[in-house]
This record gives structure tokens, C-alpha cells and sequence, in this order.
């Protein structure tokens, strides 16, 4: 029997979404509802018991996803998944391309697509009956924000009564239950799986950082938000984009290949002016100087945080809050968008942000009684470590002291503008290891060095401390009365990755030992 072409799409009922999650099982030709297969061979009438992207998770009645990989073409393992006993597979292959696995003679359904990563998105949503319309979805894109502005988002519901839920940047946890975070934004099953997880547990709403990884590689395919944020852009992950417009493409994903109720966009950002300009309907726009629907005026910044008035499209009020810098100012104009155009009152707004928190890792103050401040950050970009250290000195009356470092395998050209925004700007600076992974450290540093500015002197303006844990024990040997040290980089990570290795390390316990240690 050789593959059958397939009509284009395979529609939704009239009703809707289905529920399968309530029935007794899954049958394939439910879950493959809306998918553009290209080439199907074998029957759609077969129960699926669950769905896997990873062969070795494979087993009888499993539907397996070959997604191609950065280092792999995902096809080659549907024969390790057949072997555990999967009984369908998607492919990105063509079917008649898959001769050695000889199709015609097994008891399997295999469907081709153009698109598997796509494909996954679709039959995961399926099978856990679309959990991003059954609860109300914030997404946040953009370079820098996104987990300060969910962290505020969830405590303005919380302050509402709302059951809510965050996956992001630190950990995925919504109830009692916290789960680590492996990467920003999940696979589409696992995220849909999380978010149906939410559901059964009551929660209303969730707050969802999506990374420009997760959109390029359509881990949040044609879900369904309430609101979706846009904070900022500058350059990271070139790595993976290959450029500024492809990153920026893959940042407007998010409102192109999703039902998103409802928009906001930061229009002090070139980037957020011109998708504002593009997403003209149901959106609202945010900034400082900007004239914006929501706005921030009279903005006064102190070391212990901020006020401004708040002016919005549903009223005026003066805002106080202990988030530092004016980078939180617009990560608090983003979460009252978010919030006040989910009938969040301007009451409430102004009563938690009184209280709110600081977020963990992010402009993190360590305690200490020695006359000097110490801020663990999770500052990794030029930009955000330019925003973080002009935060830092509106309240710093001594010198500003800098730890930083830069990723290894990553986007080798934003080290040296890392070099020139932190050279430039503070009054002493440690260059160390961030992680490095498998690149050598001195190398990632002699490009950091690139940057520094000619007007700069090693040892007076400077100094390369290769290993991160003296680096920073050197930083706070150093400070003085009324001097700060922003140890900046790693912010709420707890490990550090040196070759293949990934190590415990934590900038906040090693700050906390090397303040003990200079107490004695």
C-alpha cells in the first residue's frame, strides 16, 4: 500500500474545539483535526494513548513527533520509536523517502507535514483539549521584562483573589506545585500539558514568558491569549537568529500565529512603535516618553524604588513601589496594561505595587551590615546591564563596583558592546566566567575586552578575575562605605556550566559567604 494524499486540512467541527481529554480514548483522526498533513498512509481510526518527541519515551499506542533538530534530522529515530511499539508518526520526510522502514507491511500510520514542530503544537492542544481556551493566557515577549512583568502580573491577581499560575525564566508553578524551568518557555506538549495540569487545579489565569526561541520554533503555535505583551528589543541570541530582523520576526510570532485578544506594545522601544503600528486593532500602547495609553509621569527614582503618576485610559492614579530603576517603571506600566485591560482595578494596581516583592535574581539585594550594598542581577545584555547599572547609580552615593561576565556558544558579538556599556559606565569593573561551557574562558574575555574604552586603565578602572566565585570575593574585599557591587550575569541560576559540566553555583550564596568572610 503506498501513501495516499491527504485533502489540505483537516477541519474543526462547527462546535469547536473537541475535549479529548474526557473521553475514554484519543483516536487519531480527532487529534490530527486542523493539521495540513501532506501525505498520510495507514488508518486514522487507531487510539492514541500519548503523545512523545522523544523516541526513547515511546511506546504501544504512542504517537511519535520527528521534529529535525539543530544537529540531527529527527526522522532517524521514528525506527527506535516503531520499535517500542508507537503506532503512528509525523514526519517532515516524505513518505516515500522512509523505504527502510517498510511502511506497506506494518501496522502503523504515519503522516507527513511541512512543518513537525507546527504539527506537535496542533495534536498536543488536541489531545489536552485546548487548556489555553479553558483558562486566561498572558504571553510576554521581548529582550528584557519578561519575568519581572509576569511576576508582577501574578501578584496584581493574586491581589484580586485570582488562582494563577507563571511559567517562565525561574520555574514553571502555579498552586502548591513548582517545577524547575529547563528552558523559558516549554515544548508545545509539555506546555500544554502543564497549562491543562492548571486547569484541573482551578487556576484562572497564567503568565507566560515566551522566549523568541519558543516562537521560532512554534512551541506556542495557534494558542489562544487573552493579552499578549511585547516589552523591548535589543540584540541577544544571535546565535540563533543569525540577525536583528530575523529576531525581531520571530518576536512578532507571538501576534502573528495565535489568537491574541488583546495587545500591548512599550512604544518608547523603535520595535514596540513599529508592531503598534502594525497590530493597530484591540491594542494599547505603553512608555515613559512616548504618548502613550498607558503613561508614566513625575517619575521619581530613590534607593528604596520608585513613584510616578500613572495615567491610563481607565484613570489616574500615583504610583509607589520598591522595584528599583527605570526599567521597572516600564515593567510596571506593561503589568497594569496587562492587568487593567483584564478588569483589574486601578485600586488594587496601586495597592500592590505598593507591597510587591522584589523578583528573584533581579536587582536581588543581599542583607549585609557592613555599610556597603550588594545586588545579585540577572542582567546578560548590553542593554540590560547598561539599564541595571544606570538603575544602580541614581542610588549609589560611593562607587559602583560590576561583576559580569559573558555566556560561552553563544552570540560572540554582543561581548564587546557587554565590555564598552559596563567599561564605560561604572567606576570599577571585574571581568569573569559567566558560562563559559565548552569555549575557553580567557577567549570570551579577550572579546569582552574589545570593547573597553582607550580612556580605561587595567588595575584602576579594571580587573580580569577569570574564576567567578574570587571575582566576586575580590568585588566585595573591595567595597567601601556607601559603594554597591552589582554582581550581574546569572541573577536566580544556581549553576554554572564549565565544558560539558554543569556545577552548583549561586552569585547570592557565594556573595553572602565572601561577606562572612570579610566580616571576620
Amino acid at each position: 500500500m503506498g501513501p495516499t494524499r491527504s485533502t489540505n486540512w483537516l477541519e474543526f467541527p462547527e462546535s469547536g474545539y473537541p475535549n479529548v481529554t474526557n473521553q475514554s480514548g484519543h483516536k487519531l483522526s480527532r487529534l490530527i483535526l486542523g493539521l495540513p498533513a501532506t501525505n498520510i498512509l495507514g488508518t486514522m481510526d487507531r487510539n492514541i494513548r500519548e503523545i512523545t518527541y522523544d523516541s526513547r519515551k515511546a511506546g504501544p499506542d504512542s504517537l511519535f513527533v520527528a521534529m529535525p533538530g539543530e544537529h540531527w534530522d529527527g526522522g532517524v529515530f521514528i525506527k527506535d520509536a516503531l520499535a517500542k511499539g508507537a503506532g503512528a508518526f509525523i514526519t517532515q520526510i516524505p513518505l516515500y523517502a522512509l523505504n527502510e522502514l517498510d511502511l506497506g507491511s506494518r501496522d502503523v500510520t504515519a503522516l507527513c507535514v511541512e512543518n513537525s514542530r507546527e504539527a506537535l503544537s496542533i495534536v498536543s492542544a488536541n489531545f489536552y483539549g485546548h487548556p489555553s481556551v479553558r483558562l486566561d493566557l498572558t504571553g510576554i515577549t521581548g529582550t528584557n521584562g519578561k519575568t519581572t512583568t509576569s511576576y508582577i502580573l501574578e501578584a496584581l491577581f493574586k491581589g484580586k483573589g485570582t488562582r494563577t499560575g507563571v511559567i517562565g525564566t525561574i520555574n514553571y508553578h502555579y498552586g502548591d506545585k513548582k517545577l524547575s524551568a529547563p528552558v523559558t518557555t516549554p515544548e508545545s506538549l509539555d506546555l500544554n500539558r502543564i497549562l491543562n495540569e492548571m486547569t484541573e487545579e482551578k487556576i484562572e489565569n497564567c503568565f507566560l514568558e515566551v522566549s523568541s526561541h519558543a516562537l521560532h520554533q512554534s512551541r506556542v503555535h495557534d494558542m489562544s491569549f487573552k493579552v499578549g505583551i511585547f516589552t523591548n528589543l535589543s540584540r541577544d541570541h544571535l546565535d540563533f537568529h543569525g540577525d536583528m530582523e530575523n529576531y525581531k520576526n520571530a518576536k512578532k510570532k507571538l501576534f502573528l500565529d495565535n489568537r491574541v485578544q488583546q495587545r500591548i506594545f512599550n512604544i518608547d522601544d523603535s520595535v514596540g512603535r513599529e508592531f503598534a503600528g502594525e497590530f493597530k486593532t484591540d491594542s494599547f500602547t505603553t512608555g515613559i516618553e512616548s504618548n502613550a495609553d498607558f503613561k508614566a509621569e513625575n517619575i521619581v527614582l530613590t534607593k528604596s524604588g520608585c513613584q510616578f503618576t500613572l495615567k491610563t485610559p481607565f484613570g489616574t492614579g500615583e504610583i509607589r513601589s520598591n522595584l528599583l530603576g527605570r526599567h521597572n517603571v516600564h515593567n510596571l506600566l506593561s503589568a497594569a496594561a496587562g492587568a487593567m485591560v483584564q478588569d483589574i482595578s486601578l485600586e488594587i494596581i496601586q495597592d500592590v505595587f505598593r507591597q510587591i516583592q522584589p523578583i528573584p535574581g533581579r536587582f536581588e539585594n543581599i542583607d549585609n551590615d557592613q555599610g556597603f550594598s550588594v545586588l545579585v542581577d540577572y542582567a546578560h545584555t548590553d542593554d540590560a546591564l547598561s539599564n541595571a547599572i544606570s538603575a544602580a547609580k541614581t542610588f549609589t552615593e560611593g562607587r559602583l563596583i560590576v561583576v559580569f561576565g559573558c555566556g560561552g556558544d553563544r552570540d560572540k558579538g554582543k561581548r564587546k558592546a557587554m565590555g564598552q556599556s559596563v567599561l564605560s559606565e561604572a567606576d570599577f569593573s571585574i571581568i569573569t566566567s559567566d558560562n563559559p561551557r565548552t569555549e575557553d574562558p580567557r577567549q570570551i574575555i579577550e572579546d569582552i575586552l574589545q570593547g573597553v574604552p582607550s580612556s580605561a586603565s587595567r588595575d584602576e578602572d579594571y580587573a580580569v578575575i577569570i574564576d567567578r566565585q574570587e571575582a566576586i570575593e575580590h568585588a566585595i574585599h573591595l567595597a567601601g562605605k556607601n559603594d554597591l557591587v552589582l554582581i550581574a550575569g546569572k541573577g536566580h541560576e544556581d549553576y554554572q556550566v564549565l565544558g560539558t559540566q554543569t556545577i552548583h553555583f549561586d552569585d547570592r550564596e557565594v556573595a553572602r559567604s565572601a561577606l562572612r568572610k570579610r566580616d571576620h
